[in-house]
């Protein structure tokens, strides 16, 4: 049996993803695939979290394997996609950017029956992924500074008084 998952983000509209994969695939096969298409560095912390009926986190499927066994949290190496997908339109959340609580929306469009699949695949990809941190996307915005902005020359500073004036000025004379 394949699922097909669309992949969707709120801060792209234009970027979608549309995955197939096999029941039988982990939920790590699904991390790689994602991050694989998206240009992302798989050394970061990532989760799929089940949605409740009000689109609450329910289930948490980790990346790490965590040796105390928290409820409701499951590894993805473990994890077969089977197990936890049982029914179209279900939803489910793909956090990749922990520090910033940046995710992607995940959700079962299709249950093809009686095909399989060998590899997970990305059967469409529309739009550019969002950069994987925040913080890079930050940086990457920010106005370039040259290194003659970097070290603007303020001229001979022997005299303080004669730049910044007496302290009695700035102060107001207390």
């Amino acid at each position: 049996m394949v699922y097909q998952f669309k992949v969707s983000s709120t801060e792209l509209s234009r970027f979608q993803l549309l995955i197939e994969l096999d029941g039988t695939h982990t939920f790590a096969d699904f991390h790689n695939c994602i991050q694989q298409a998206c240009g992302y560095n798989s050394d970061q912390l990532a989760s799929f979290f089940t949605q409740g009926a009000r689109h609450g986190k329910q289930t948490e499927i980790s990346l790490l394997d965590s040796k105390f066994h928290k409820p409701n949290s499951l590894c993805m190496t473990r994890t077969t996609i089977q197990s936890i997908i049982n029914r179209k339109d279900q939803k489910m959340l793909y956090v990749f950017d922990f520090f910033a609580d940046r995710l992607f929306y995940v959700e079962l469009t299709q249950i093809l029956m009686g095909k399989t699949r060998l590899e997970p695949s990305v059967i469409e990809q529309n739009g550019a992924a969002p950069s994987q941190l925040l913080e890079e996307e930050v940086m990457g915005q920010g106005p370039e500074v040259t290194k003659e902005e970097e070290c603007l020359d303020y001229g001979d500073l022997d005299d303080y008084n004669e730049i910044f004036g007496e302290i009695e000025d700035l102060t107001g004379g207390v």
